[in-house]
């Protein structure tokens, strides 16, 4: 006599189970690799702005100093207007070395000069108006970085002797 044997085999649903916690467990590292690198580009966006900050604050030193040296040359009863370079150290390595070229323009007279109450005859305040900017050159870059100051200032008592003529502000 021959017996077969029939198995019965229950098909408990582990198996299933098994490649729907691997889909999930892709799914989930697929989420976290689009976290991680958008987390990436972010912190590489805040690096690359920084250093932009930083060329543009040394531009507008650089345009400060062109109003300082505008400064005292009013203060001695000049009117010049004219163009100066500033290097950055030049110690720096490679793209952090370079230079501003820095103008100032647009020279004028906002009123005619007075005499201040308490000085003698001979000395004189004046009022003037004018605008520095200063442009970042590295290598032949040029142009990379600019800022610009515009300012107003009263310079006096200065002796009137030394006064040059200005042309006045409309």
């Amino acid at each position: 006599m021959i017996h077969h044997r029939r198995e019965i085999t229950k098909e408990t649903g582990s198996n299933r189970e098994r490649g729907a916690a691997i889909i999930i467990a892709l799914m989930v590292s697929l989420v976290l690799a689009f976290l991680g690198l958008g987390l990436l580009m972010q912190t590489s966006l805040g690096l690359q702005a920084a250093g932009t900050d930083r060329w543009v604050v040394r531009a507008l030193y650089a345009a400060d100093a062109g109003t300082q040296a505008e400064i005292a040359t009013l203060s001695t009863g000049a009117v010049a207007q004219g163009a100066f370079v500033l290097a950055d150290d030049t110690a720096l390595p490679g793209m952090l070395t370079g230079q501003y070229n820095v103008v100032v323009d647009d020279v004028c007279e906002l009123e005619p000069g007075w005499q201040p109450l308490g000085t003698g005859p001979g000395w004189i305040t004046r009022h003037f108006h004018f605008r520095s900017s200063a442009t970042r050159d590295a290598g032949l870059l040029v142009g990379l970085t600019q800022a610009a100051i515009t300012q107003d200032v009263t310079i006096g008592p200065i002796p009137d002797s030394n006064l040059q003529d200005s042309i006045y502000c409309y």
